[in-house]
Order: structure tokens, then C-alpha cells, then sequence
């Protein structure tokens, strides 16, 4: 038999939003991480500071 994971192992869904630095349209996208912290590291990963400011919001079961 398996063990499941405790609910706080799993990765959870966040919404990043990017937004270039010199200008232009936001991107949304996600990241799936255990944490905030985590998923602004997986954003930055994707999203370079020198080019994005980025914000991270936790994925609510309410958004479309």
C-alpha cells in the first residue's frame, strides 16, 4: 500500500504575472510549487528581473 503525501508536499497552482520592464503587454502564466516563495523563484526562473517585474498569486478554486 502507498503512502499519500501530506496535502502541504504538493505542488500547488500559482498565477504569475510578468510584466516587461521597457514596456509592452503582461503575460500571465503559472508555475506549480509547495510555497509563494517557491513559485516567485520558479517566476524569476522564467521571468529574469532585468527584464520582468513579476507578481505571484496563489491559484484560487473561484478563477476562471
Amino acid at each position: 500500500m502507498r503512502e499519500q503525501k501530506p496535502a502541504r508536499c504538493r505542488p500547488t497552482l500559482y498565477l504569475v504575472y510578468a510584466t516587461p520592464i521597457e514596456g509592452g503587454a503582461s503575460i500571465a502564466d503559472t508555475v506549480a510549487a509547495r510555497d509563494e516563495d517557491e513559485a516567485y523563484r520558479e517566476a524569476r526562473v522564467l521571468y529574469p528581473r532585468e527584464r520582468y517585474d513579476v507578481t505571484v498569486y496563489l491559484q484560487s478554486a473561484d478563477d476562471d
